[in-house]
């Protein structure tokens, strides 16, 4: 039997099978218009909460405090925020405040309350020092929320109403009494 020439159609087969696989990926009809990022390198903002993302949106809003718990049930999203002792200051902590409640009523469309707590682990056992208790029906969502930046809701009580703060012995007890100005709207007629 002549071996050669069965061979060497196998051979010539098997070069062009190799460089028709090499060649395949560069092919212009594989790639469609959007020659951006594979889909599962593609960060796609998250709009509605679960319990499967929680994690992650939580991760995202890259908040200076530690949580040290998290839950959604029902449209209300829980955290518990755990601040140091020795550090942090209540500036940082209602920063962090700030960004959970812009994510879950800005980005986020299935949230309808905030329930924040924040909580100071001490040597012995953690104390609540304050809670923060925000909803989606709370009409300074709309006009104020750009204003919570800058807001002091330990010193202003326009603030401490709009976020529901209520302050435990435990604040008062390292910080003194909550107690500072009043702003109320004025109520200026124009004639």
């Amino acid at each position: 039997m002549n071996i050669g020439k069965p061979l060497l159609t196998a051979c010539v087969t098997a070069i062009a099978a190799t460089l028709l696989f090499t060649w395949l990926p560069h092919a212009g009809w594989q790639h469609s218009a959007n020659r951006g990022d594979v889909a599962v390198f593609r960060t796609t903002p998250v709009v509605r909460l679960s319990n499967n993302n929680l994690v992650d949106v939580l991760i995202a809003t890259q908040l200076h405090e530690r949580l040290n718990k998290a839950e959604w049930n029902n449209g209300v999203l829980s955290i518990d925020m755990r601040v140091s002792t020795i550090e942090g200051r209540p500036a940082i902590w209602f920063s962090d405040v700030e960004k959970l409640i812009r994510v879950s009523f800005i980005q986020l469309e299935n949230v309808k309350r905030v329930l924040i707590r924040i909580i100071e682990a001490q040597s012995e056992g953690d104390a609540l020092l304050a809670a923060v208790d925000v909803r989606k029906t709370d009409d300074w969502l709309i006009t104020e929320l750009d204003h919570l930046v800058q807001a002091d809701p330990v010193h202003d009580e326009l603030w401490r109403k709009r976020l529901r703060v209520s302050f435990t012995s435990a604040w008062e007890k390292r910080f003194g009494p909550v107690s500072g100005f009043t702003v109320k709207p004025s109520s200026i007629s124009q004639q």
